[in-house]
């Protein structure tokens, strides 16, 4: 079996759609942005009493699952139908294995412990020198969700639909407001392993999948 792996070039297009396409670059910066949202959420919970109150863990349990349904499954799924693996920021990854772990063991996870576990995440966020405190404050997240009061919310307001193409736009308007001195260097981070699927999609010399 050959498991060699090759780095993806980030202008490689990786799915190609009516509406437009995604290159590896995107992916990447996709989960880039999404894994600062977690940097901002996890900063924010942690100096917060709110999370003591009544109703805050389901709540943050239900929110949870809707930013990784948002910005985190769409992008992850794209990299597995293509054979590819994307780099996932650490705090990412250990949120992910949280949430995962927690529905293997219960089909109803402690909500209680989910949100006790991904505050108890370690951070560099607390030294002011950090690119990770600089991009924790950064101000205007979409639906920034985690800095209300979730004990007392009504939930389904707080969970709109959004598109790829809705997250993309975000994602790049994230990136256009970093502080200069933030590290992108690493990204984008791409590998594809051994022979491209085809299934139901046409591959093309410029592309991995086109959608039909």
């Amino acid at each position: 079996m050959n498991n060699a792996a090759t780095l993806v070039p980030s202008d490689q297009i990786i799915v190609a759609y009516s509406d437009g396409e995604i290159t590896a670059g995107q992916i990447s910066r996709a989960l880039f942005y999404a894994n600062s949202r977690l940097l901002a959420m996890r900063l924010y919970v942690d100096k917060s009493f709110a999370t003591a109150m009544p109703g805050n863990a389901e709540n943050f349990y239900t929110l949870m699952q809707w930013e990784m349904e948002t910005f985190v499954t769409p992008f992850i799924n794209i990299s597995f139908l293509t054979r590819c693996s994307a780099t996932i920021p650490k705090l990412l990854h250990d949120v992910i294995a949280i949430l995962v772990v927690n529905k293997l063991v219960d089909r109803k996870p402690d909500v209680n412990e989910v949100l006790m576990d991904i505050k108890a995440l370690p951070l560099s966020v607390n030294s002011a020198t950090s690119d990770e405190y600089d991009i924790a404050r950064m101000s205007d997240y979409f639906n920034a969700w985690w800095k209300e009061n979730l004990g007392s919310c009504r939930v389904p307001d707080m969970l709109p639909k959004s598109s790829v193409q809705d997250v993309m736009e975000l994602v790049e308007g994230h990136f256009s407001e970093l502080p200069d001195h933030v590290e992108t260097d690493l990204l984008p981070y791409m590998l594809t392993h051994g022979p491209r699927a085809v299934g139901n999609f046409a591959e093309k010399d410029d592309k991995l999948f086109t959608f039909k």
